[in-house]
């Protein structure tokens, strides 16, 4: 709609002179108005939501407070848990140690901060651990038991506040349609695309495979003329597999000290039988990932595939949860590796 403004004259009524000045100044608002984005909602309406779990514990003189920056994360994230400690002066703190893992978390690192007055002068301080999942589901932070007790009481009993439980719930990578996926066999090259210096190329090379398929007949026939037969085996993928076996064990890594080491070259060897048995490209998922996919497959039975879960669980546990397995664990491992490649083993 076009909108047309004359000059005021200046002979006109001053109320009349009013009137068109209002009215011009009311269509202008009306048509910004109208050109403001229907959709957008004030800063108010946003949504402002805390995602992560603060809990108050007080006894006496001491407050504890539990942080944890989320509730739900997922296994390649890292979780923040925050333990804090508001005291009298007088007294004096123990927070709990924990070692390298928390329950089912593993600690990647931790910090305590150097104690501070406040204003109503107590003294604050605070510990901090960063921790990471295993495997999806839900980690429990257990119950915590803060000990106090005043300084100058040598004799006295140590005072305690216990935490609650904390629940995390740990998502998977995958998709919600994961128990539909499948492991597929390795893809084939692709075909590159067709130009005219391709085709120059593969009539050089087609020439080329031409005289040495030739070359390759002429010295087979002369060979079966004086009794020779050209015979290529193909090394079974069990025995490639037991001898890297052998070789493990001349390497003598338990006996070491270097468990993580063993147990990752055990869970590679495994791997690698796997993908040169049954054409699935172990090596290159995640155990979450080729456990989910080898439940639609049939190359090998249940119990098999029950045995492998056990055997490759176990080697994450001490590859990336700082898991510390007895000597008997070691052995079992060894064992399960070498009864999952004779029981899926190709017959001769």
């Amino acid at each position: 709609m076009a909108m047309y403004l004359y000059p005021l004259k200046t002979d006109q009524p001053p109320r009349r002179r009013f009137i068109v000045l209002f009215l011009c100044i009311w269509i202008s608002t009306a048509f910004l108005s109208s050109c403001s984005d229907p959709d957008k909602k004030p800063d108010a309406e946003k949504e402002n939501r805390d995602t992560g779990i603060h809990k108050t514990f007080e006894r006496g003189p001491v407050s504890v407070y539990i942080d944890v920056d989320k509730n739900e994360i997922t296994i390649a994230d890292r979780l923040n848990l925050t333990i804090s400690v508001i005291s009298d002066e007088e007294y004096d703190v123990k927070l709990p140690g924990f070692g390298e893992k928390l329950e089912q978390f593993g600690i990647v690192d931790y910090q305590t901060s150097q104690p501070e007055l406040t204003g109503d002068n107590r003294l604050k301080f605070s510990r901090s651990y960063i921790l990471e999942p295993f495997l999806s589901g839900d980690y429990v932070i257990p119950p915590m038991k803060i000990f106090f007790k005043k300084k100058d009481d040598d004799a006295g009993t140590d005072h305690e506040i216990e935490t609650e439980e904390i629940i995390v719930h740990v998502t998977s990578l995958l998709p919600e349609n994961f128990e539909q996926m499948a492991l597929h066999d390795i893809k084939p090259p692709e075909n590159l695309p067709q130009s005219y210096n391709l085709w120059l190329w593969a009539g050089i090379l087609s020439v080329v495979a031409l005289l040495s398929g030739l070359c390759v007949f002429v010295v087979i026939r002369k060979r079966k003329k004086t009794g020779d037969t050209l015979v290529t085996n193909k090394i079974p993928a069990h025995l490639l597999a037991f001898d890297e076996l052998n070789a493990l064990v001349s390497e003598n890594l338990v006996e070491k000290g270097d468990i993580k080491v063993f147990y990752q070259k055990i869970s590679d060897i495994v791997r690698r039988y796997i993908e040169n048995r049954f054409n699935i490209k172990a090596p290159e998922q995640t155990t979450e990932e080729f456990l989910t996919g080898i439940q639609t497959r049939n190359d090998f039975d249940d119990n098999y595939k029950a045995l492998l879960k056990n055997f490759l669980t176990r080697c994450d546990l001490v590859k990336f949860a700082m898991h510390q397995p007895e000597t008997e664990d070691i052995q079992n491992t060894f064992d399960s590796s070498k009864k999952f490649i004779l029981g899926t083993k190709e017959e001769e």
